[in-house]
């Protein structure tokens, strides 16, 4: 069966990111399509990057508003996706790297597909999102992978996120990384291939 994995890059990034991590990534590469589209956005303080929403305050506020706006834009990228490869939402998991890991989450958690997974690198929401979502009968599986030492967004978000998980009864699984910053270490990518060792 296809299988298809969808790179949504973090803010101020591009698809050309996140793509190189396919050479990690331990599945058929004949059955396989990675996916790794440039966000809607020019970057506001990046010209040669993307955005998915607008991060000038990085309030609370401020991420409901721009969520709720990259929602369409994912929606249309996903409706195309299975159109153009003839799959079911079961079939694509999705891996997001910091703001393209919040909409990930965001997305998957209120849209009534169930995906095969969900990869949170370093971006999960905070618990003031989370309380907020209407959430539909969600079989996507979760896992969260976050640094300690991550300056940029904070790790506490993945524990709340994966809390807000279990209390909803979805399956979900946290990592944290001692020694990781804002990035993808090793031990990330290792989770990955475990995760999706039995994806058949």
């Amino acid at each position: 069966m296809k299988k298809i994995v969808l790179f949504l890059h973090g803010y101020g990034s591009n698809g050309n990111d996140l793509i190189s991590l396919k050479d990690y990534i331990l599945l058929n590469k004949e059955t396989t399509e990675f996916i790794s589209p440039n966000a809607p956005e020019p970057c506001e303080f990046n010209y040669f990057g993307y955005q998915w929403f607008p991060l000038k305050e990085r309030s609370i506020e401020e991420l409901k508003i721009g969520l709720k706006s990259a929602f369409s834009h994912l929606d249309s990228i996903i409706e195309k996706i299975i159109l153009e490869h003839s799959v079911d939402a079961s079939q694509i998991s999705l891996i997001g790297f910091s703001q393209g890991s919040m909409l990930a989450t965001y997305y998957a958690l209120q849209k009534n597909l169930n995906f095969h997974s969900i990869i949170s690198l370093s971006g999960s929401l905070p618990k003031e999102i989370l309380n907020d979502l209407k959430i539909p009968d969600v079989k996507s599986s979760f896992l969260i992978f976050h640094g300690k030492l991550d300056d940029v967004v904070p790790y506490n978000r993945a524990v709340e996120t994966n809390s807000f998980l279990d209390l909803k009864k979805i399956s979900c699984k946290i990592i944290l990384d001692d020694n990781c910053a804002h990035s993808i270490s090793p031990i990330a990518l290792d989770e990955i291939n475990k995760f999706y060792k039995h994806w058949i």
